[in-house]
């Protein structure tokens, strides 16, 4: 009798070894379903950018800027005495820059994903102060002000599709018969001279004869365009002002400048953004080398239109707790094991963790058809079920399977807190952690792991 007792007392010690070696074996199939997620959602956002692709893509809009084509008289001659030129390009940007934009977004689904397009209606108002020559240190600059282009720049080419009906400008409140063109060539009035630079953006242009620069202008412009996933701004105004508002209810923010004011709610949001000119580090008029990435590298901003019940998301945040949840299955039955003289087999500790290893696999499976909730919802119940007749059957009993029932209840609630809890995953886990390994002290506390007393007894 006392040899059964020191033997029974030496297997516990010996099989919560085996236990704990066994939750890190498991851990290694979760952790191949933690790649199948990440591949799972590399697909998804490869599909969602080709969609996002056909409709103009993301969006980052510059402008408009006035671009005036010039010659620059170097001061020196070549061996003709013939004037030694080069031809630029001169960037204006407007004093003031209203942008009003109304977007309207809208799910194109392929197969089984789904992308988020928009429609946006952007209302372009402000003014041109006297057009002032910048300062240059290598000649004297003449600009051809008859040939002025106004242009608004897009991201790519491709962003070109977005467009979705003809532009309307209006100069000083009077409507003008600007004939848009795709790309931004500012030096089409200037084929007579040799070119020194290769200029070509990608935007919208049209010519902007101007009698008098130093007048200054006012004007509106009416931008229909479309896109997908994200809309950007580029400050190209001294004061930039930029309102948005959309029926999306989960606005990401993002780029330089974060919004003044902001107001999300379920119906969509709205919000603010004011840049004044010395936050925006851009010049009021400058010499465009080449292209005019220098509007918006490093300086947009807006909105990306994410979608916050991401299936992808949520399954990576509880696999990173894999381990700890296959060690709180196996945490309760050690625990039947060392407190009510039950006894389960190494094989069935492998069957039960397996159960737990497919349960992450069965919710992304059907999260990408019907949702995250209700995949989890109908995956975690029929696990927790199986997992408690289980325990039922192994310790032949119908009260110790309904007890695992709840244990194993509200592990799983926990599972679903660390999925839809982004900020307090952390805390949740930690916390859990510390409350499983208190438990199973407390519980085992009086346990003669080596058999001592039975000896003295």
């Amino acid at each position: 009798m006392e040899l059964r007792a020191t033997s029974q007392a030496r297997s516990l010690g010996l099989k919560l070894i085996l236990v704990g070696a066994l939750a890190f074996l498991l851990w290694i199939p979760a952790m191949l379903v933690y790649a199948l997620v990440w591949d799972r959602s590399s697909r998804a956002d490869e599909v969602k950018n080709e969609i996002y692709q056909l409709v103009g893509g993301r969006q980052t809009i510059s402008g408009p800027v006035l671009l005036v084509p010039g010659v620059i008289d170097t001061g020196q001659t070549d061996k003709n005495d013939a004037p030694i030129t080069r031809t630029t390009i001169v960037a204006f940007t407007p004093r003031t820059l209203n942008i009003e934009t109304d977007v309207s977004t809208t799910a194109r689904q392929r197969s089984i994903y789904e992308a988020t397009i928009f429609d946006a209606d952007i209302k372009m108002r402000g003014r041109f102060d006297a057009l002032n020559l910048p300062q240059i240190a290598d000649g004297d600059l003449t600009l051809r002000w008859d040939q002025a282009v106004i242009a608004v720049k897009f991201s790519s080419d491709n962003s070109l599709k977005g467009v979705r009906d003809n532009l309307s400008l209006n100069i000083n409140d009077k409507p003008v018969n600007a004939a848009f063109e795709p790309g931004i060539d500012a030096l089409r009035g200037l084929s007579n001279l040799r070119h020194d630079i290769n200029f070509y953006g990608s935007g919208i242009s049209a010519a902007l004869p101007l009698a008098n620069p130093q007048s200054g202008f006012s004007f509106e412009l009416s931008l229909p365009i479309s896109g997908g996933g994200a809309i950007q701004f580029a400050p190209a105004g001294e004061e930039t002002n930029v309102t948005m508002t959309s029926n999306w209810p989960d606005p990401s923010f993002q780029g330089a400048y974060l919004p003044d004011t902001r107001d999300i709610t379920e119906a969509g949001f709205s919000a603010n953004w004011r840049i004044p000119y010395l936050a925006r580090n851009l010049p009021r008029s400058f010499l465009v080398d080449g292209n005019l990435n220098i509007l918006d590298q490093g300086k947009s901003f807006g909105v990306e239109f994410i979608t916050a019940a991401s299936p992808y998301q949520s399954v990576n945040r509880a696999l990173k707790y894999a381990l700890m949840f296959l060690g709180l299955v196996f945490l309760t039955f050690f625990l039947f094991e060392a407190t009510m003289g039950a006894r389960a087999h190494p094989a069935q500790y492998i069957l039960l963790g397996l159960t737990q290893v497919i349960f992450y696999l069965l919710v992304l499976a059907f999260s990408e058809h019907i949702g995250f909730e209700r995949a989890f919802i109908g995956t975690a119940g029929a696990t927790v079920l199986l997992s408690g007749f289980y325990a039922a059957t192994v310790f032949h009993s119908f009260v110790r399977g309904i007890i695992a029932l709840f244990a194993f209840s509200g592990a799983y609630a926990l599972i679903y807190l660390l999925m839809k809890s982004e900020d307090y995953a952390l805390l949740i886990g930690s916390v859990t952690a510390f409350g499983a390994i208190a438990l199973t002290m407390f519980v085992t506390r009086n346990l003669d792991w080596y058999g001592a007393r039975t000896k003295e007894e």
